[in-house]
């Protein structure tokens, strides 16, 4: 069930594919070189990759020129490969894909041979760098203006590519070299010359990065893309044959090239895992649950899949027992790479999860009692990169305080009304921190259900995925949660009766593009398919 696809077969078919080229070495052996396709090929190649990707074409082509100059190969049959300055990976082939795990020889080895799934990834890429930056204008994907931030993103998310930098160097910046490129005729009857006007240099901040909180206009003129409203995302179901085979069917979906890192925690109680989600996203690692006294079969065999270095254990011994864990040292004979994060109790954990985020960043605080707006939230503070803390309802843990009173953050985000988290619980947050009241930010529905839309509203108000979970149980979203934080997506909990006509939820969903992607996390108890039927007719996917 959980089998690999056979590496050495792929990478032959891949191989195949390209009609290697035969010489003779010195010695009169064959040595076998590679040829790219013909440029219009390759043209048509970006275009339909791009479209199905939902990014306008010209973008794609136009990065995948300048970076390689349509090239998988060079003149003597190598892989085009970029110089490194040793903290990333060699840049591989036409769309010099850096983001990869150089010990999964079969992932480098598509990446190299493979120039589809070379352009499917730099696509990729630059999807998760749209759902990264701030967004531009209403969102519009078709609108090329609106990909700005993206662009500037693909090069790095740098000050460095700030175009007041750049000019302060005497360079043009990436973003706006792509530009450039794309209104020129770089390969003459391939290319129709495009005009898109930049962010103006004087809009940007000097010596840094533009902010998700700032308003930012489509600049004018714009252009449209190639992207036609006929482009329209899916809505797919992600289960398993109990609540701990889904979040095993969660990893093996979302992480199909294997994992550098796993988290794993107990599968009895939430609230070790409850701050696990930001430090998933930072290690881009699945959540794997287990029963607290042995490592269960299925996730065996799931570890055997994914090949992670490194695991990391969230909870003393009470939450997932040393008898387990030398189970599953004994199953890593790859690596010795174990190790565990336990405080007293979750307070104290979740401090200790804490100390791998900075200390000017925002910070999430949620109440350790209850689950569902602490996952809401995670999601969410996970995809921006900040910690969660956990609180008590009435007073804030002392652990909690001491490591807030060290830190600098801008805002504070609290998940879940008066009755999770108490005013006395506020005031304490703003003593201890010195932010003002109106730096501290509540988001508090009628339910868990319609706060976990308000905080999708807030960070996620357009988003090119949604993840939909069930509200009952800690299981589906913890792990939905994870996975939806790499991806910078989205994570709603839905009741298992659904969600009311005209209220928060439908009015959400009526606000995203037809292009939305939705993952449904759980069997049909948890979210019926006539809730998926809904889902896809307000998405206008049907």
């Amino acid at each position: 069930m959980f089998k690999r696809k056979p590496g050495a077969l792929a990478v032959l078919l891949i191989v195949l594919l390209f009609l290697p080229v035969h010489s003779s070495g010195v010695f009169g052996a064959e040595i076998q070189t590679y040829q790219n396709p013909s440029l219009e090929v390759v043209a048509q190649k970006l275009e339909t990759i791009s479209k199905s990707k939902g990014i306008p074409s010209v973008l794609l082509k136009t990065i995948a020129y300048c970076e390689s100059g349509w090239r998988q190969f060079d003149q003597s049959g190598e892989v085009v490969t970029g110089r490194t300055d040793g903290t990333s990976n060699p840049a591989l082939g036409i769309m010099q894909v850096t983001s990869y795990d150089p010990g999964d020889t079969e992932e480098v080895n598509k990446l190299k041979y493979d120039i589809d799934y070379n352009i499917s990834r730099g696509a990729d890429l630059l999807n998760q760098k749209w759902q990264m930056v701030p967004k531009i204008g209403d969102g519009d994907r078709n609108k090329l203006e609106n990909w700005y931030f993206a662009l500037w993103a693909y090069h790095g998310w740098l000050a460095y590519n700030n175009p007041n930098n750049a000019a302060a160097r005497g360079e043009v910046a990436y973003q706006d070299a792509i530009i450039r490129k794309a209104a020129t005729a770089y390969f003459l009857g391939l290319i129709v010359p495009v005009q898109i006007t930049p962010v103006p240099a004087e809009l940007l901040p000097l010596g840094t990065l533009p902010s998700s909180s700032q308003s930012w206009n489509t600049p004018e003129p714009y252009t449209l893309g190639d992207l036609t409203s006929s482009t329209v995302g899916t809505t797919t179901r992600i289960s398993g044959q109990d609540r701990i085979d889904t979040v095993n069917q969660i990893a093996l979906n979302g992480w199909p090239s294997g994992a550098q890192t796993v988290i794993l925690t107990r599968s009895d109680a939430f609230p070790d895992a409850l701050a696990g989600v930001p430090l998933a996203k930072k290690y881009n690692a699945p959540i794997l649950l287990t029963s607290p006294d042995q490592l269960d079969q299925g996730v065996i065999e799931v570890l055997n899949t994914l090949k992670p270095t490194k695991v990391i254990i969230l909870g003393g011994e009470k939450a997932v027992s040393k008898s387990a864990e030398t189970r599953l040292k004994a199953v890593l004979t790859w690596t010795s790479d174990v190790f565990r994060i336990a405080g007293a109790d979750r307070y104290q954990t979740a401090v200790l999860i804490a100390a791998d985020f900075p200390k000017d960043a925002s910070v999430a605080i949620a109440t350790g009692m209850d689950f569902p707006d602490a996952l809401s939230l995670a999601t969410a503070a996970a995809a921006n990169e900040m910690p969660l803390l956990l609180t008590s309802t009435r007073s804030l843990p002392e652990v909690t305080r001491q490591d807030l009173s060290k830190r600098s953050p801008g805002k504070i985000y609290i998940g879940g009304g008066e009755k999770v988290i108490t005013a006395e619980v506020v005031t304490a947050l703003t003593q201890t921190t010195g932010l003002s009241a109106g730096n501290i930010v509540r988001f508090a529905g009628s339910n868990r259900y319609e706060t976990s839309v308000m905080i999708a509203e807030a960070f996620f108000p357009s988003t090119q995925e949604i993840y939909m979970a069930t509200g009952l149980d800690f299981a589906d979203p913890l792990a939905a949660g994870a996975l939806a934080a790499t991806k910078n997506a989205c994570l709603l909990l839905i009741s298992p009766q659904g969600f009311t006509t005209n209220g928060p939820t439908e009015n959400y969903l009526k606000k995203m593009a037809s292009s939305t992607n939705v993952k449904v996390i759980g069997p049909e108890a948890s979210i019926s398919e006539y809730t998926v039927t809904r889902v896809k007719y307000l998405l206008r996917q049907m």
